[in-house]
């Protein structure tokens, strides 16, 4: 029928994502295709006025005739370079100023005493709390007044002055977010601008309201891209703060002799947000904006002696704002350090650094230093002071290995170093003048991320001294020194690769925001360290400052522990968007190019000496139009050395050295690296993998083709870490905190919250699989039938050869070096045959270290590792083969960890592990010639006892006091009510069907096409069962005296019996054995008119003391069928607490994938030693659940021979899991159920996907098409006294 439900559903799934206008914007932009882009821009362009409103204020033009005269403007600036909008009075509304009095872009400064003391700040570190105490620096870091006004107009008259009264105000610390001390709020956007567009005007006036519920909402409500949110001025809200603007003051004392002497004193401002003035002693000294980098004004002038006073006006929006539409909270203040320090009357101003590669190895490198020296015109200096500059290069050990210093006549005048967006103002005159100076340094050691080897560079200034007569005079040095590490490296594009030091290098990338869940955007040098120390522990190699730069402290690090990073400026524009497609609206307005390009300049100025900075980056969705294109030509011409990265625009613009897509598919990637052979530029993904909630799925896919398509190097994950801020609950109880949990309007609820690390830095489990998918060394075993290497499910017999002629075909160890620069001299392999069984069957070391860097060796099987034929036959034969021989499956095990202590890991830290299955015997593995019975099936009764209860419920007894209970009639018709061992309940419920789980945010994805709201509609989250039949129970006779109840039910919505309903067909059959064991069998159906279910399986509630969770499958950590290739086989212990994975929005979590028995136990097992099988000794096992237990009874779930099931163990219920938007949430839920723990047992689970997080994306063999037939099988069995849950399951196998 035309329009059935099977219609409809597959319309959802394969046309309408075709033709939506979200999805056609995002696959042209995904796929790079500019062509498209210039017409999408042209329409935003004419509809700007539509889409977004604007004020109605008083002698506003209308809609229509603001399109008129916006377009009439637009096509007269094609002709001519004059403005069209109207000139704003205020800095922070006028595009062209981007500051007043600001000094010009440059490389950090410390102003050091001498060289001794910055050799000492760099061999040391060079932390930046240790720059605090350097001499001539004097941090203004700490308490300052603060006093928050609604706009600035609203600000106190004359607080700057320093006899300004301030002891009515608060006090606030610096550096902080003003909103993270409780001041205003925190908004979270995506890519909605939180006030309405009209600039250059950035002005909250009036409500935001929402058509759409984009939110986690207690009713598990859909996300959105695309909220809904409107703009009404004609309602005021007094609660809301047009501009609110800080005013800041403090006092500090100027160290005495600092303005003797022509010396100069400056203050830096690291990071404020959004714009402001500076007042020193009641004087405006400058203003600002560009939120992410340094301000820095000259204040010597009107210093005085003692006590001083400065001042700030920090407003949260500007003209600026419209260009820092970053996907983040916005957070303002003074979120970085002030710094005040000192120069002498000559002085260093800025240096810049390149290094070239020496000729061959270990040869000499060359060094050029172009160092820039500034010198006041007072009226004391009239003429240059003669003065000479001297550089010196010293290796890691302090040793002095160059020197070059320049003659009087080597220092050229200069002009000033350039700024932009800066009208003229009465500024101190200077004297410019600059140096190039070359150094060789013999015998040099490169930089890269694996081996991050600095030199430190130190500049210093010489004067001249008369030594009798006015001809003959000596340079001594000066006071003024700077010094920073420098690395030797290369970086170019070629024959479609990004080569560092002549080599192609992966990109093993993440995204990351300065972020803090306590402070905002005030982030530490602890946390920036432990951010550093994680990536590397994670086989990280890259970093993508999205999207600005980020704190100056964190590119030193990077340098030192060895990080590639993609340096962005400060610039997005999104909110200027045709559906997901940003717009060059603004870059294309001549008034804004001088905002554009300051914000690449000052960044590259900041920022170039950095060794571990291997591309600048222009910014992100901000479209590609004329102010991009100005920003590419001044960072070409001023940096040749480093490509530029830009996807905005289509990723394949002029714009962009390296087409850098986002969020491509593997098979997009595939053919952008190979349609155009005459494009030599790499593809590296700037983003892909959305990390948000439980994600991550098909990464392996990513990386098989990173590792096989040399000309697609890698991307960037996006991101790092969940933006959740520290909030209270109604309870008091302290958690993470989204968009819209502030009250903030508009607001993109948890799209913050896609990180691979909680906001505390505690790991996600999809860390596991990145750690696992980019490690440095991998082994394969060559001769199986199946190619791929790593373990990512057991093998069947039809995909293995069997073992004996395996053996005899000389099979080999394949040992991959990932590592582009290093061998494998610092890394120990172990090796294990590990058994099914979790027994150590043979174990030994593999040496590795004469493998060179990037290389491939083959070693043969029997040269290193054992005959496996032999040791199956010998491991069947001892005492203890019941607990270690094989049951169906055995595996090959290396491990490769660190040798010795490095400045990121400890000795022992693993980087590398690889699980492979291995070929079992032609007959199976040898029964074990002493197989003992498990105490709690050697009891037997006659017969099963039947005892009914009314009409309602049958009571089972069975031996050894295993007692259990039926539904006969209901909604839980067939299905177990409870069951106990011993007086003690094990089961309190189920097992019963599920087709439902609680929904991720990748299934909330996508709009009225998500998972999540096609199974809403279908009505899966609210099946319920519809009685076919009554359950037929039937009791064998004789010996066997086993019992089934069968029971045949149909779920649909509801519980609804209408004709035409779709729904799923389920049969169960309980097989009841007198020992106890219930043999449970389930078949199901579902109506091929539903959409794709996200699971097939058994859902049950076991007793609140059964915590204990031991299992033979996939672990230790979750995964699912998409994200499981790290996840090793084996047995694994945890409890139902730590299964759970707090996701910051609730959902389904804490999976583990391919289990062959479950067994849950009343406390903690206490391990003995391991069991290993050492020639003819018996050592310990790796046995987790041998040792002390308690005798009170378990549960143990064990799937037949040749099946494996998704399980999950937890204290929260599927529904507690849907309704809750916060994890606080669950724990007060939790504190008023029934405490039992819930177990799911799945025969099939829907992977959780990640390409994205706003299309239904779960790729096609991980999704559970509808319209077949599914069995489940599995065995319960209460475990009693000390009963082992392996040996119980392989006698039940």
């Amino acid at each position: 029928m035309w329009f059935s439900r099977q219609f409809r559903e597959a319309f959802l799934h394969k046309i309408l994502p075709t033709l939506s206008i979200l999805h056609v914007s995002w696959m042209f932009r995904m796929n790079g295709v500019s062509s498209v882009v210039p017409v999408a821009d042209w329409v935003y362009r004419l509809t700007f006025d539509i889409c977004n409103r604007v004020p109605k204020s008083p002698g506003t033009p209308s809609s229509l005739w603001r399109i008129i005269v916006y377009n009439i403007h637009r096509v007269i600036s094609w002709f001519v370079s004059s403005a069209s909008s109207e000139k704003a009075e205020a800095d922070w509304e006028n595009p062209e100023v981007v500051g007043r009095c600001k000094r010009a872009g440059h490389v950090p400064l410390y102003s050091f005493r001498d060289v001794p003391t910055a050799l000492k700040f760099w061999s040391e570190g060079g932390g930046w709390s240790s720059r605090s105490k350097l001499p001539n620096v004097l941090l203004l870091n700490g308490k300052w007044d603060f006093h928050l006004a609604a706009a600035p107009q609203d600000a106190p008259v004359d607080f700057f002055h320093s006899n300004f009264d301030t002891s009515l105000w608060d006090e606030i610390d610096v550096p902080s977010n003003w909103e993270c001390q409780g001041y205003d709020r925190p908004i979270y956007t995506n890519m909605f601008y939180p006030f309405p567009l009209d600039p250059p005007r950035a002005l909250r006036r009036g409500v935001w309201s929402s058509s759409n519920n984009s939110t986690a909402s207690s009713q598990g409500g859909d996300l959105s891209l695309i909220g809904g949110w409107k703009w009404d001025p004609e309602i005021k809200n007094p609660n809301e703060l047009e501009n609110p603007t800080g005013c800041y003051r403090r006092a500090f004392d100027l160290p005495e002799g600092w303005t003797e002497n022509g010396r100069r004193v400056f203050i830096s401002f690291e990071g404020v947000d959004s714009a402001f003035y500076c007042w020193v002693n009641g004087q405006r000294v400058g203003y600002s904006q560009d939120s992410r980098l340094p301000a820095e004004f000259d204040i010597t002038e009107v210093l005085v002696p003692g006590k001083n006073f400065v001042a700030a006006q920090v407003m949260r929006w500007s003209d600026g704002s419209y260009l820092e539409d970053q996907d983040h909270w916005w957070l303002s203040g003074i979120h970085r350090d002030v710094i005040l320090y000192l120069k002498e009357a000559v002085f260093i101003s800025d240096y810049m650094v390149k290094t070239s590669l020496p000729e061959k190895r270990g040869g000499p490198a060359r060094v050029d230093v172009d160092i820039r020296v500034q010198e006041a015109v007072t009226s004391e200096v009239a003429l240059p002071t003669d003065v000479i500059v001297e550089a010196l290069i010293f290796d890691a050990d302090g040793t002095q290995i160059a020197c070059v210093t320049s003659r009087p006549e080597d220092l050229l005048w200069s002009d000033p170093a350039e700024v932009y967006g800066q009208p003229f103002d009465k500024d101190q005159p200077q004297f410019n003048r600059k140096a190039l100076l070359s150094l060789s340094v013999p015998a040099a050691r490169l930089w890269s991320a694996e081996v991050p080897y600095l030199y430190t560079l130190v500049v210093r200034t010489m004067t001249p001294t008369a030594t009798g007569n006015t001809s003959s005079r000596r340079f001594v040095p000066a006071s003024d020194v700077e010094a920073c590490r420098i690395g030797i490296r290369s970086v170019s594009i070629s024959e479609k690769k990004l080569w560092v030091n002549g080599v192609p290098v992966i990109i093993q990338g993440v995204n990351r925001h300065d972020h803090c869940p306590k402070n905002g955007k005030a982030v530490s040098e602890e946390s920036m360290l432990q951010d550093v120390l994680l990536m590397k522990k994670y086989n990280f190699n890259a970093v993508r400052t999205s999207h600005y730069p980020n704190h100056p402290r964190f590119y030193d690090l990077c340098d030192e522990y060895g990080l590639y990073v993609c340096d962005e400026a400060n610039l997005e524009t999104h909110g200027f968007h045709a559906g997901m497609h940003p717009t060059p609206f603004l870059a294309n307005i001549p008034q804004w190019r001088q905002a554009y390009i300051s914000r690449m300049a000052r960044m590259i100025q900041r920022d170039r000496n950095h060794a571990s900075i291997i591309m600048w980056s222009l910014g992100n969705e901000a479209g590609c139009g004329s102010g991009q294109r100005a920003m590419a030509e001044w960072a070409r011409e001023t940096d040749p050395t480093r490509p530029l990265h830009y996807e905005s625009g289509g990723s394949r613009s002029s714009c962009t050295d390296i087409i850098c897509p986002m969020y491509a598919r593997v098979y997009t990637c595939e053919k952008m690296a190979n349609e155009d052979p005459n494009d030599h530029r790499p593809v590296i993904l700037c983003e892909y993998s959305h990390a948000m909630g439980n994600s991550n799925g098909s990464l392996d896919k990513y990386w098989r083709c990173f590792r096989e398509n040399s000309a697609v190097q890698g991307g960037f994950i996006w991101d790092w870490v969940d933006q959740g801020l520290e909030a209270t609950a109604p309870s008091g109880k302290t958690f993470w905190a989204y968009g819209g949990d502030f009250g903030d309007k508009p607001n993109d609820a948890q799209f913050c919250i896609n990180g691979i690390v909680f906001p505390d830095r505690t790991p996600h489990p999809a860390m596991e699989e990145l750690k696992f998918l980019m490690r440095p060394v991998t082994f394969q075993v060559t001769n199986l039938l199946k190619e791929e290497a790593n373990c990512t499910r057991v093998k069947t017999d039809s995909e293995l050869v069997n073992l004996e002629t395996w053996m005899s075909s000389n099979p080999r160890i394949v040992v991959r070096n990932w590592l582009n620069f290093t061998s494998l001299d610092h890394l120990k392999t172990t090796w294990v045959i590990l058994a099914d069984s979790g027994a150590r069957l043979e174990e030994g070391v593999l040496d590795l270290s004469s493998i060179p860097q990037d290389a491939e060796v083959e070693l043969p099987w029997k040269a290193f590792l054992p005959d496996l034929v032999f040791l199956a036959k010998k491991v069947s034969t001892l005492r203890t083969a019941a607990q270690t021989s094989p049951l169906h499956n055995w595996f090959l095990e290396f491990r490769t960890t660190v040798k010795e202590t490095t400045r990121w890991c400890d000795a022992g830290h693993e980087v590398a592990h690889t699980q492979i299955t291995l070929p079992v015997p032609v007959n199976g593995f040898p029964s074990p010639s002493m197989l003992s019975i498990p105490k709690s099936l050697s009891v037997h009764s006659d017969m099963v006892r039947v005892f009914t209860l009314g009409d309602d419920l049958l009571q089972v007894q069975c031996a050894d006091g295993v007692h259990m209970a039926f539904h006969l009639s209901g909604p839980k018709i067939g299905t177990i009510v409870n069951m106990g061992s011993r007086g003690k309940l094990i089961l309190e419920g189920g097992p019963s069907p599920c087709f439902w789980r609680a929904p991720t945010d990748n299934d909330r994805g996508g709009e009225a096409i998500s998972y999540c709201a096609r199974w809403r509609n279908a009505g899966i989250n609210q099946l319920q069962t519809v009685q076919d039949s009554f359950p037929t129970v039937t009791q064998t006779a004789g010996p066997d005296g086993s019992l089934r109840i069968a029971v045949t039910l149909t779920m649909t919505p509801c519980g609804s019996n209408r004709k035409g309903v779709a729904g799923i067909s389920v049969t169960l059959t309980h097989d009841i054995q007198t020992n106890g064991i219930v043999d449970l069998n389930m078949v199901a159906t579902a109506s091929k008119s539903l959409p794709p279910i996200p699971r097939v399986g058994l859902r049950m509630r076991c007793s609140s003391e059964l915590q204990a969770v031991d299992w033979f499958g996939r672990g230790p950590h979750e995964c699912y069928s998409d994200r499981k290739a790290s996840a090793t086989f084996g047995h694994h212990s945890s409890n139902a607490v730590d299964m759970h994975v707090p996701y910051i929005v609730p959902g389904e979590n804490g999976g583990r994938a391919d289990v062959s028995w479950l067994a849950l136990r009343r406390r903690e097992v206490i391990p003995e030693q391991p069991l290993t099988i050492k020639g003819n000794k018996l050592r310990a096992s790796a046995r987790t659940d041998r040792g002390t237990v308690a005798p009170a009874p378990g549960l143990l779930v064990s799937i037949p021979a040749g099946k494996v099931a998704q399980v999950s163990v937890q204290q929260h219920s599927l529904e507690d899991l849907e309704s809750s938007s916060h994890e606080y949430q669950l724990e007060e839920s939790r504190s008023r159920g029934d405490g039992t723990v819930h177990v799911h047992v799945d025969h099939l689970h829907m992977g959780v996907g990640g390409d994205d997080s706003w299309t239904p994306n779960v790729h096609p063999e991980y999704l559970i098409p509808t319209g077949s037939k599914w069995q489940l099988s599995l065995k319960l069995a209460a475990l009693v006294h000390d009963d082992d849950a392996f040996e119980m399951h392989r006698h039940l196998q």
